[in-house]
């Protein structure tokens, strides 16, 4: 018995942690923090996210089991001195499904950018994005874009169909 009551008292936070909000910004405005994010959001694989979210001076982990997240046009856009780290999410119809800029670090493991006009988009030259098997596809301009001096580290990723390329690095100005 004792085990069972210290498994659920483990759990339970976890439990509470799950946000069936309807929007990634509810559920961003939701989070609290957990394994050492400033905010940590934990999607329901059953429920549709929709619009975009702003971070700027955070670290925050979302974790998306499989969720959808429709950005309608908007994208997840990152600045400042921030760390996102998304993992097991599926990210669609957005301007860009990841965008960031500034002193920005992230991890992206497991994720799918579908549909979006720039899948990944990174304009950071003091932060790294690594990316690790992830889909990006159907882009109507570029599947991975960053600077030429930003720092990526990009594993087993499937990038196609994307109209203007794949993968572009380029001098910004």
């Amino acid at each position: 018995m004792p085990k069972k009551l210290l498994s659920s008292l483990i759990l339970l936070p976890l439990f509470f942690a799950v946000i069936s909000a309807g929007t990634l910004q509810q559920a961003y405005q939701n989070a609290q923090p957990g394994m050492g994010y400033d905010r940590l959001i934990i999607l329901d694989p059953d429920s549709v996210y929709t619009g975009g979210l702003a971070i700027s001076g955070e670290k925050v982990g979302i974790k998306g089991f499989g969720a959808l997240i429709d950005l309608a046009g908007d994208s997840i856009f990152v600045s400042a001195n921030s760390q996102i780290d998304l993992d097991g999410c599926v990210i669609i119809n957005g301007s860009a499904g990841l965008a960031a800029t500034g002193m920005v670090s992230g991890l992206i493991t497991q994720c799918t950018f579908y549909n979006n006009g720039i899948g990944i988009h990174f304009r950071s030259t003091e932060g790294i994005i690594e990316v690790k098997n992830s889909i990006i596809a159907n882009s109507s301009r570029y599947g991975f874009a960053c600077e030429e001096s930003s720092y990526r580290v990009l594993h087993y990723i499937d990038s196609y169909q994307n109209m203007l390329g794949d993968y572009v690095a380029w001098c910004p100005g």
